[in-house]
Order: C-alpha cells, then sequence, then structure tokens
C-alpha cells in the first residue's frame, strides 16, 4: 500500500470518527451506509429530538424520557426525510393528535414498550399520518382492548401491514376494527390471551399473512362464513405455532384455497389424519417443527402433490416404531424438494431407504441428530437432483464406498459428529466423481494410526474442495497417546508404518553384551501365547462350565467374524473341528448370507440368531470396516449378557499401530485363546475354545493382562 493510499484512509477515518462524534448532540449512533441513526441515553437523559444528517431515513429512538410528545418537538424530524420512526420505551403518557403530521415521509411507525400510553390516545394521532404510510407496530404496550376506531385514521393512507403483538388482548374484532382498512393484508397478533371464540375475520378478503402464534387457540378456527365461503380467500401464510391445538382435519383448513405456508410449531397435535393437507391446493411449506406430542401419520397424512418443503425437525418422532406410520409416507408428497427431519428416531439404514424411496425430486435432505448407525446400499440412488445432505450427529461409523457415486448434482456433504475412526481412499472415491463443493468430516474420533495416513494427507493436499472446519475442528480420540491432538499434527511417515523386526533394534541397540538376556526373552515371547493359553484354560475350569442350555432358541451356535484374509483359516480349520468333528452349528457371512441382501441388516440378523459371537482377530480384522461395524454389535452383546457372549481368538497379534481404542479395550477386559501350532499346544489351544464356547452366560472370567 502507498502512502497516497494510506493518507487517503486517515483521512476517511478521520471525517467518519467527526461524522460519528457530532451526531445527534452525542446521543446517536449513524451510519450512512444503512441511512439509520440510533438515539439512547443513559439514566434517560435525552428528553427531545436532535438534528440528524440529511442521509438518515431510519431513527430508533429508544431508552430516553419523552412523557409529553408532541408536533413542535419533532421538527428536527422534518428537515430529513424519514421514513422509519421507532419509539420503544420512552416513557410516553401524552400523545398530541398532531405530532405526526409534517412527518410528510413517514412510511412505518413502531410505538413498543409504552405501558403508560394508551390505545384511544395513539388512536388520535394516526389520523394525520401521510398517505404514504404503509407499516405500524404496537408491540409490548399491555394493552387489554383495541378501540373500534383504533385505525380509522389510516383509511386514506396505504397501510398494509399491523402488527398487535405481545399485548394483553383478548379478542380481535375485524368486523368493528378493520371496517375502513379492509385491505390490510399483513396482521401479526402473537402472544396475545386470544381464543378462537373472540375471534372475528370480517373484513380480511385481502389479507396475505395472518400470525396467531403463542395465542390460546385450542383448534383451528374456523375460516369460512355461513354461507360456506372464505373470510380469507387471498391468505398466503398461516402461523399457528406455539399454541394449545390439540388436533387438525381436512375441514379445518377448506377455506383458504391459496394458502402456500402452513405453519404448527409446537402444536400439542397428537394425531395427523388422512387428507389433512389435501384441501390445500397450493400448499408448498409446511411447518411441524417440534410437534413432540405426535404419535401417529395415519396413511394419507402428508397427501399433497404441491408440497415442496417440509420442516418435521426436533418433533422427536419414532419411524423405528413403524405402527406409528406407514412406510409409504412420502408416496403421497412426491414433490417435496426441502425436507428436515432433524432430532427423529432413524436408527437402521433400511428404515431410512424406504421411508425416502419415492422422494426422487428431493434437492436438500437434514438428518442430522436421527440416531443412524449406517446406510443402507442405495439410499439415494433415485435422488438425481439432491445438493445437500447434513448427517450431523448420528452414530455412522462409516459408508459404502459407491452410495454417493450416482448424486452428480451433490454439492454440500455434513457427516459432523458421527463415529467415525478412518477414513480411507475408497471412502472419498466419490469426491472425483461429482460435483461436490464442501465436505464436513469434523468432530469424529478419529484413529490416529497408519490406517489414516492417507486421509492425513488428502486433508492436507485438497485444493478443489472446501473441508469445514478444518483443521481446528479434527482431533484425534486414540490411541490415548495422541487422544485430544489435531488431526494436522499427527506425524507417523509411510516409514514408521512399515512391519520391523523389535528383536534386530534390541539387539543392535545391547550389543553382544546382552545376548544371553536377549535369548531367554526370545524364548519367553516365543511361549508367551501358549503360557497365555494355560492361564486362561486354568481358569475357565477352576470356575466350571456346563454343557449350554436352551440352544433350541437360537439358530446357531456362534456367529464368526472375521475378515476376508482370515476366512481361508475359519473354513480350513476351525469349521472342521468345531462344525464336523464337535457338531457345533456356525453362522459364515460369506457361506449363509443371502446374496443382494442387505449386509448390515443381516449382520444384525445372524448375530441374534447366535448365542456366541466368534472374533478372528488379526491386523488386517482392525483394519477391516465391516469388521468394526461386526466389533460394536459384539460390544453391545457383552453390555447385556456379559463377557461370555464372546469368544477370541487371536489369530495373529495386533501391531500397537493397528490397535484402535475399541479393540484395546475390549482385549483389556477379556481373555482371549492364541493360535499356536504343534501338537500338544494345539490341542490346548481347541479345549480353552471348547470351555469358552460351552461356558454359561452370568460368570465372566478374568482378563489376562
Amino acid at each position: 500500500m502507498t502512502l497516497r493510499r494510506v493518507g487517503l484512509w486517515c483521512v476517511f477515518l478521520v471525517k467518519l470518527v467527526i461524522v460519528i462524534a457530532r451526531c445527534g448532540d452525542g446521543y446517536c449512533k449513524c451510519s450512512e451506509v444503512r441511512k439509520r441513526a440510533t438515539c439512547s441515553s443513559k439514566q434517560r437523559k435525552l428528553n427531545y429530538f436532535p438534528a440528524l444528517p440529511p442521509y438518515i431515513k431510519q431513527l430508533t429512538y429508544r431508552d430516553n424520557y419523552l412523557p409529553h410528545l408532541n408536533r413542535n418537538m419533532v421538527v428536527n424530524l422534518t428537515k430529513i426525510k424519514l421514513e422509519q420512526l421507532y419509539l420503544n420505551d420512552n416513557g410516553i403518557f401524552k400523545l398530541d393528535a398532531n405530532t405526526f403530521k409534517d412527518l410528510n415521509s413517514l412510511v412505518k411507525l413502531d410505538i413498543s414498550r409504552e405501558s403508560l400510553l394508551k390505545s384511544e390516545v395513539v388512536a388520535k394521532a394516526l389520523h394525520h399520518v401521510s398517505r404514504s404510510f404503509e407499516r405500524l407496530v404496537l408491540q409490548h404496550n399491555k394493552w387489554d382492548t383495541i378501540p373500534s376506531n383504533m385505525f380509522d385514521g389510516l383509511q386514506d393512507s396505504h397501510i398494509s401491514y399491523i402488527d398487535l403483538s405481545y399485548n394483553n388482548l383478548h379478542s380481535f374484532n375485524g368486523t368493528e376494527v378493520l371496517r375502513l382498512i379492509p385491505r390490510v393484508k399483513y396482521l401479526i397478533l402473537n402472544n396475545n390471551p386470544i381464543s378462537q371464540s373472540d375471534f372475528d375475520f370480517h373484513n380480511m378478503a385481502y389479507m396475505f399473512k395472518l400470525s396467531l402464534e403463542n395465542t390460546y387457540l385450542q383448534k383451528v378456527p374456523n375460516f369460512c362464513d355461513d354461507k360456506g365461503s372464505s373470510f380469507l380467500p387471498r391468505l398466503r401464510s398461516l402461523y399457528l405455532g406455539h399454541t394449545s391445538l390439540r388436533s387438525v382435519t381436512m375441514e379445518d383448513f377448506k377455506c383458504l384455497p391459496f394458502l402456500w405456508k402452513l405453519s404448527l410449531l409446537f402444536a400439542d397435535i397428537t394425531v395427523i389424519p388422512n387428507n389433512t393437507f389435501a384441501a390445500l391446493p397450493v400448499l408448498e411449506t409446511l411447518i411441524l417443527e417440534s410437534v413432540i406430542r405426535l404419535r401417529r401419520l395415519e396413511y394419507l397424512a402428508l397427501n399433497s402433490t404441491s408440497l415442496q418443503k417440509l420442516q418435521f425437525g426436533y418433533a422427536k418422532f419414532k419411524f423405528d416404531d413403524k405402527g406409528r406410520y406407514n412406510n409409504e409416507l412420502f408416496k403421497f408428497a412426491p414433490n417435496i424438494r426441502d425436507l428436515d427431519l432433524t432430532s427423529n428416531s432413524i436408527s437402521t439404514g433400511s428404515i431410512l431407504k424406504t421411508l425416502l424411496w419415492h422422494l426422487v425430486r428431493l434437492e436438500k435432505l437434514n438428518l442430522q441428530g436421527c440416531g443412524l448407525n449406517y446406510l443402507a446400499r442405495g439410499t439415494f440412488d433415485r435422488m438425481a437432483r439432491i445438493s445437500v445432505i447434513i448427517m450431523k450427529g448420528n452414530n455412522l461409523y462409516g459408508w459404502d464406498p459407491t452410495i454417493f457415486n450416482k448424486l452428480t448434482y451433490l454439492q454440500k456433504l455434513y457427516i459432523s459428529g458421527n463415529n467415525i475412526a478412518v477414513v480411507n481412499r475408497s471412502s472419498l472415491d466419490f469426491t472425483r466423481k461429482i460435483r461436490l463443493q464442501e465436505i464436513d468430516l469434523s468432530n469424529n474420533p478419529f484413529s490416529c494410526t497408519c490406517q489414516l495416513l492417507w486421509f492425513r494427507d488428502w486433508l492436507k493436499s485438497t485444493k478443489n474442495l472446501t473441508v469445514a472446519l478444518y483443521p481446528h475442528r479434527y482431533f484425534c480420540r486414540s490411541p490415548p497417546a495422541w487422544n485430544k491432538k489435531l488431526l494436522i499434527s499427527f506425524n507417523y511417515t509411510a516409514e514408521d508404518c512399515r512391519e520391523k523386526n523389535p528383536w534386530v533394534w534390541i539387539g543392535s541397540f545391547l550389543g553382544s553384551v546382552l545376548f544371553l538376556c536377549i535369548v531367554v526373552i526370545i524364548l519367553i515371547y516365543w511361549h508367551l501365547p501358549t503360557i497365555r493359553n494355560i492361564i486362561y484354560l486354568i481358569r475357565l475350569r477352576r470356575k466350571g462350565y456346563v454343557r449350554m442350555v436352551n440352544s433350541s432358541d437360537y439358530l446357531f451356535d456362534c456367529y464368526i467374524v472375521c475378515c476376508e484374509s482370515d476366512e481361508s483359516w475359519v473354513l480350513q480349520t476351525l469349521l472342521p473341528k468345531l462344525e464336523e468333528e464337535l457338531f457345533y452349528s456356525l453362522c459364515i457371512p460369506s457361506r449363509d448370507f443371502d446374496l443382494g441382501g442387505n449386509i448390515a441388516d443381516q449382520i444384525i440378523e445372524k448375530m441374534q440368531e447366535s448365542k456366541k459371537i466368534i472374533l478372528v482377530m488379526s491386523n488386517e480384522f482392525a483394519q477391516d470396516e465391516w469388521c468394526q461395524f461386526e466389533l460394536a454389535r459384539a460390544q453391545e452383546r457383552i453390555r447385556n449378557q456379559g463377557t461370555e457372549a464372546v469368544v477370541i481368538i487371536m489369530l495373529r497379534d495386533i501391531d500397537n499401530r493397528h490397535m484402535t481404542s475399541a479393540i484395546k479395550e475390549l482385549l483389556r477386559k477379556n481373555s482371549y485363546a492364541t493360535w499356536v501350532t504343534g501338537t500338544i499346544v494345539i490341542q490346548l489351544f481347541w479345549n480353552i475354545v471348547l470351555a469358552a464356547i460351552e461356558k454359561p452366560f452370568g460368570n465372566p472370567p478374568v482378563a489376562v493382562l
């Protein structure tokens, strides 16, 4: 920046400070850009309207002292083209009828929080506002009634907006109050104790928006006259939120032919009957947020071909309970483009897939905090137009690599705050095939092991894609040495992750002087699995075991969890021994799962049909995403039935860099059998496995440290 530019900036800042300092005798803050001023004073010292710059069009005058407001006091405001005047909490109790007569440009007047001011006094002052006047706000004035002549003075104006919120109005009579201004388009009556019987909708034929939120309504008001015609034939928006509405039916809305937005926010409705919204032919937006008392959606509850936006968040509706709704709920609202299901219960991917199947025109989907634990393959395949998917705060451990491949218009994907520990190359391969602009994977419990090297490098190198909240919201959660450290600081290299022989390093460090010690350590290490197996078997036999009972309650004796590379050992060694020799019934996914079926659903089903679960562990097991999913289900079984529900076989030891926190915690609390070769030790191994399988529930073995 040149010295000339610096000088110009200094001059500009000095002028700006001077302008602000001189605005309204020091009581006001003015913005030339926004053309507005705010005047307030400590201890209410300001009791007049100071002169303001000519560019000011909006004035907020609050927390001052104006007990008597008259025409002479606003003379300074006549020198500017004031369009909007806000008078809030100024202690006004007297207002002359001609006070606003000279404010010829006034379009909006807000007189709020003036509890000493009577509505009758304001009514007289409204007779002298300009003909261009359009908007009137009278909030927080503690008025109990509105005089029948309240708005008579606005007859020749362009008044279209009236806000009477936060008063103490028990009724509103359109026949009297609006008789001379029937062309009002916006009427806001929020936070008044109005009930249905105290409302008269006459003289509202031109009404576009009616808001009755936080009133005492217990049922939808009658919008039909005695002849069945509509009181509000042009109504576009209706707000009935935060009321005590206990029911809604098709009859409630039949006289609102042009309604396109309906809000039932926080209503107390428990059931939405068939065709409730079918009588609204142009309804586009339906707000059902926080209807926490809702228990049932009937088959045609959402029948509306015009509906484009549905806000159903925070309703705590249990979609997991299929008795509360029909699977084809959205079949009759096929044109929905924006769907918000935040904080409802949709725990399984298969339920979600079925629920969304008919929404082929969906463009935005919000599934935040729904408790999702997995995504079924093909869930989004039919949503060709979708551009935003939000799945924050769920229980996802990962996703199928192909699940987003067909979403060519997807621009933003948010999966923060889940249980994702490892992200590999295949998980993010879809980012090269679609138009994704932003992805959010923050606040996940990343496992900073060798499996995360690719993802760490990808985060640092990606340029054409915005990674939201990176790096300050990407933390390691395991192993313990890296807990709560930023992922960007994870400094493992490819060299660190190569397999190394620890004895070479020990031998070079200790040298020939410690040769004998090394030999002893090697011998102990070599036979450590056998020693561990012997201790495990002794403990099992000391506690005793008996043949399993009630096996008829299960289809299988054991469910086998193993990765693909260890499957040959299962089929060639474990299966012949347990099935063919000992006559146990085993469930092996590659053999017993249905082809083409949903893998996650079958895992959950088969585990429930098996009395015990056998985990075959190795380095490859720790890296396999499906194995981690099955491990999570096995840990849930342990919490429900005790440690005897799971039999752990250590086929090959797991290296520290592959050890996740979940596996480490499991091995710390549970004993396991280690696979070794040799005639005697192999028999010892099978004795342990048999004892562990036969051990009844409720008497957990002590873990070997």
